[in-house]
């Protein structure tokens, strides 16, 4: 199952990049971030601990990362494996984001389905938050 969200974005590739590849400006644009560590550099293979508002702390790993195109870290629950993509896109008419969550799960269910919205939910505004930020 998965949801994604994608719009144009008026900034430069790197400009989006260094908003993905330094940990600490993920405050401004995921607003329920209260904590984020990451051991190692933004590479991947790395790991971390992020702890979102009303959630426990989570541990997350960076399963891909491709500078300037798109990094994705996973995350472990009870309902599966959680994948956050985040792709810095280069169209003909210009540079979108898309964000993307994917839960790899081996029964789809609708408790699953509600579970995968409730994560999704907050990723528009997420791409509205780094959409602010990075075409100021």
């Amino acid at each position: 199952m998965e949801f994604s969200y994608k719009t144009k974005i008026n900034a430069s590739k790197e400009r989006i990049w260094s908003c993905y590849a330094d940990i600490q400006k993920w405050y401004v644009w995921e607003d329920d971030l209260e904590s984020i560590t990451l051991d190692g550099e933004f590479k991947t293979g790395s790991t971390g601990v992020m702890k979102l508002a009303d959630m426990p702390p989570m541990d997350y790993t960076l399963t891909t990362v491709i500078e300037n195109e798109l990094f994705c870290d996973k995350t472990s629950t009870p309902f599966g494996d959680i994948y956050f993509d985040h792709q810095i896109l280069e169209e003909k008419d210009g540079i979108y984001v898309r964000h993307s969550v994917q839960l790899q799960t081996e029964e789809v269910t609708h408790e699953k389905l509600v579970f995968l919205r409730q994560v999704f939910n907050d990723v528009p505004d997420s791409i509205m938050l780094l959409k602010g930020e990075v075409e100021r």
